[in-house]
């Protein structure tokens, strides 16, 4: 029984040293950004652009997703790693899954070898196949649609974490506080806004950070809303 038992345990171990690890603790979005966003587009939805450099990673995904062949679940996982932890550090026309017109349109991409390690390619994959799919898509597109239909001041409170200080009277001042105060000065509400506001208020002292993003209509909506509420205070 020994010998047997002293053969498993050696088995075991050798098994663990060759086996393939599909995971680590690299920041996969954090990574694309830096080492492929310069060449594929990164958003979800994806973007199109007559003059991209090569495909966004949604395409990337859901084609590998389709092409690639497992029986089960983690098989199909784990061969969609190993092949985009592997293929950008020795591309090859015969290793590569794009169809003929992808290939015409982008070319073969070059090797990023010396530029990505497979650890971090590994963070990456795993970042592309939880992120982008048909379901997460859908998900998107269903909660746009449902935010496109509420009014803009409401889709800037929905969107960003307003209500987080400002429901809160030990944080921030209230919206109808705000209001009351530049009721005859709206550019102010704007401008704290897109830029950002501190020490304007004296009994609150948490700064606060600007919202750049946001439209010049939805910053006029949500403005124009804070008056308001200013109003009904009275």
């Amino acid at each position: 029984m020994k010998p047997l038992i002293l053969l498993s345990l050696l088995l075991l171990l050798i098994g663990c040293k060759t086996s393939t690890s599909y995971t680590n603790n690299l920041d996969g979005k954090e990574l694309a950004k830096k080492k492929c966003s310069m060449c594929h587009n990164l958003d979800m939805p994806p973007k199109f652009s007559e003059n991209e450099k090569a495909p966004p990673f949604f395409t990337i995904t859901a084609h590998l997703k389709d092409w690639i062949k497992a029986s089960t679940s983690t098989e199909a996982r784990n061969k969609f790693i190993e092949f985009v932890s592997t293929y950008p550090l020795n591309p090859s026309l015969d290793k590569a899954y794009c169809d003929k017109s992808s290939l015409k349109k982008y070319g073969l991409m070059p090797s990023l070898k010396g530029q990505v390690t497979k650890d971090e390619l590994i963070a990456i994959a795993n970042f592309m196949y939880n992120t982008y799919d048909q379901k997460a898509l859908m998900e998107y597109l269903q909660e746009q649609a449902r935010l496109s239909k509420l009014p803009l001041y409401k889709q800037v409170l929905e969107t960003h974490d307003c209500k987080l200080c400002h429901n809160n009277p030990k944080v921030a001042p209230s919206f109808a506080k705000i209001g009351k105060r530049y009721a005859n000065d709206i550019k102010i509400i704007k401008e704290s806004i897109l830029n950002g506001s501190h020490d304007k208020w004296r009994d609150y002292h948490v700064s606060m950070h600007g919202y750049k993003d946001i439209s010049p209509k939805k910053l006029d909506a949500i403005a124009k809303w804070i008056i308001k509420e200013g109003q009904k205070a009275k």
